[in-house]
């Protein structure tokens, strides 16, 4: 959600531990991404987390060999799977990943695959989380390891009372979960590994029993890596200067870090979910006081289907937020944080695919589309609003593997084309916004016309929905947006 970035952005500054932000912000509401979560006092508030930036290690950790106090609960062989290799020992940290990683092609070069670790310390002793590292389960080679206050960015404690001080390491005590962002990646267009497994470094207060030391080393979960493609879609907007304002990948965003607890168990629904603002030509959010829709140029802006499909629901009740602030603690029902939003079923690679589009302009999606209508990409759906759980206009948009905004799981996507004009210069860029400061750009940042790739978090880029031929700018403005210049479609950056 846009109010999460705007103001909560100091809490992700300088690779701060990941902790309340979405507390701090909504006075205790468990909510991370705008669509929204049941409340609660656990530490699941904590699920709109820091969003600092953490480039991943390549290298592989080294294991201490020469201790008797350390183990390697399995081995990782070249010759083989390692989790084929694998010998039966003793983890007394369960693991398991809760999806199967989709490839998708990012606008930096790289190609990623996004999922969430479980670890579960089963013992009665406390035990510390020493690093993290996704490996290729065949070769053993190493694609992102976490550990320091990398790791600390990447994890929640499940349990851990907000407000506290941030923590500096990540510790379970006895029965406890945690949860690790991960975001593996390969350079773009290189192969991808067919599965995963995780290696765990672990250090115990004591040794829970003779048969586990008090250093250990378990290489566990691993995990098939899906042969399905992304789905390749149209963008759901027209124009210049769009900007992602909250999406994926590396950094836990508030809409990366969003967990929903419901039917009793995690969805992680906006795992891909994007804010669309769009800026002036000026690079500015607002032309006016930012407490009023009208100086929002972009307000209003139509919608468009993703690609052809089924409108599955349709919901068009509320009336739109006043702009500047987010809407009282408590003020929304659960179903309430999409906002008027349609959901539409579409499908490819014999796959079912839902895409949600959230936060609409009052009387626009029912007045447009209806449940059951069938629509072809690029039909219109609605006008970007400002409704539910929001506190600037913008598009919320994702997709996911169910048709229930919130009891679902998000899947990557690509579109079909964009221009990408650049990155902002980092998480401090954005607050000025809010006070009509143009958005800074990173120097030397990527750009150029690109094909079948997911926009990413602070990229900034020029649309065309389906139907139309050209991108327009803001309609308060009549000069034209920044130019881009041509540079390949895959980009050759290391990856991390």
């Amino acid at each position: 959600m846009f109010a999460i970035l705007l103001l909560g952005y100091i809490a992700r500054m300088h690779k701060q531990p990941l902790r309340a932000v979405a507390t701090l912000a909504f006075a205790a509401v468990l909510v991370a991404g705008c669509t929204g979560q049941s409340a609660s006092t656990d530490s699941s508030s904590t699920t709109s987390t820091t969003a600092a930036s953490a480039s991943a290690s390549n290298s592989a950790s080294g294991t201490n060999s020469s201790s008797s106090a350390s183990s390697t609960a399995t081995s990782v062989t070249t010759s083989g799977s390692a989790a084929e290799n694998a010998s039966a020992e003793v983890t007394p940290v369960l693991a398991s990943v809760n999806t199967e990683p989709v490839p998708v092609a990012g606008t930096d070069g790289k190609d990623y695959l996004t999922y969430e670790l479980y670890l579960t310390n089963i013992t009665s002793t406390p035990v510390t989380i020493d690093s993290v590292q996704a490996l290729d389960a065949d070769s053993g080679a190493a694609l992102q390891t976490y550990s320091g206050a990398e790791l600390v960015s990447h994890a929640r404690v499940v349990g851990t009372p907000p407000g506290g001080s941030p923590a500096t390491s990540v510790v379970l005590a006895g029965g406890q979960l945690a949860i690790v962002w991960l975001d593996p990646s390969v350079v773009g267009g290189s192969a991808m590994p067919t599965s995963l497994l995780h290696q765990v470094k672990l250090t115990f207060a004591t040794a829970p029993s003779p048969l586990i030391p008090v250093e250990l080393t378990e290489n566990v979960a691993a995990t098939p890596v899906s042969s399905t493609p992304a789905p390749t879609i149209k963008p759901p907007l027209d124009g210049t200067n769009w900007f992602d304002g909250d999406g994926c990948c590396d950094e836990v965003t508030p809409h990366r870090g969003a967990s929903n607890p419901i039917n009793g168990q995690f969805y992680f629904a906006e795992r891909f979910a994007i804010d669309w603002v769009q800026l002036t030509p000026d690079l500015a959010l607002t032309t006016g006081d930012p407490t009023e829709l009208s100086s929002y140029a972009y307000y209003g802006s139509p919608i468009r289907a993703v690609a052809d499909g089924e409108i599955v629901a349709v919901s068009d009740e509320l009336q739109d937020q006043v702009p500047g602030a987010n809407p009282p603690a408590g003020s929304l029902t659960l179903d309430q944080y999409g906002g008027n939003h349609v959901v539409q079923r579409f499908e490819q690679n014999g796959q079912t695919y839902y895409a949600f589009y959230a936060h609409l302009k009052p009387g626009t999606a029912k007045a447009t589309v209806a449940v059951g209508q069938t629509v072809s990409a690029g039909d219109l759906l609605g006008e970007l609003g400002n409704s539910g759980n929001t506190d600037a206009p913008h598009l919320h948009f994702h997709v996911m593997d169910g048709p229930d905004p919130l009891a679902s799981d998000g899947l990557p996507y690509q579109f079909d084309s964009l221009q990408l004009v650049g990155q902002a210069s980092g998480d401090d860029a954005i607050a000025p916004l809010s006070n009509r400061q143009p958005l800074s750009l990173a120097p030397g940042g990527q750009s150029g016309n690109r094909t079948d790739e997911m926009p990413l978090y602070l990229d900034l880029v020029n649309l065309t929905a389906a139907g139309s031929s050209t991108t327009e700018s803001p309609s308060s403005s009549g000069s034209s947006s920044l130019s881009v210049s041509s540079s390949p479609a895959r980009s050759t950056a290391p990856s991390s």
